[in-house]
């Protein structure tokens, strides 16, 4: 967040310098009046003292009470909630229709632990399990290794001995 507020601060001042010279330019008698570096380090601290006081997020709220409380892929985390206003029940138009036609969410309900099968798959008797992953990336790394070693296995060739 600092690089940001940083970032900030530069385009702001670059900004009020421009603005300075646009009216120096249009006001030739304003530039004895005024002290240049004055001026920039009252601009400077003016912005720093109005950027400090302002907290920026950049996360939005998705498990908001009137959100769809149904779960979504997002990547194969699934810590990601439906962003779609939920009608009467729990759920938006598209997750009820779900229900409705296949009697249950593929991904499961926010509120429930993560399925370790596609729901909808496995209901018609097909079980594809679910890899979810995990967002400690060196839990990731890890699952990466361990599958690479599982393919190295499998795909080795076999050594015959007479």
């Amino acid at each position: 967040m600092d690089i940001i507020k940083i970032k900030m601060m530069k385009d702001l001042c670059s900004m009020s310098d421009d603005y300075m010279k646009q009216l120096t330019i249009s006001n030739p008698g304003i530039e004895s009046n005024v002290d240049k570096d004055e001026y920039s380090n009252w601009i400077k601290n003016r912005i720093s003292i109005y950027i400090d006081k302002k907290t920026m997020s950049f996360s939005k709220d998705t498990d908001s009470k009137d959100k769809c409380t149904a779960r979504l892929w997002n990547g194969g985390q699934g810590a990601k909630q439906c962003t779609h206003d939920k009608t009467t029940d729990q759920y938006c138009e598209k997750h009820k229709k779900m229900l409705n036609c296949e009697g249950v969410l593929r991904f499961g309900d926010m509120r429930d632990p993560r399925p370790s099968h596609d729901l909808i798959k496995k209901k018609n008797n097909i079980t594809e399990r679910l890899n979810w992953v995990n967002p400690d990336p060196l839990n990731q790394l890890q699952g990466v290794l361990d599958m690479q070693c599982k393919k190295v296995v499998y795909c080795a060739p076999r050594l015959i001995v007479n």
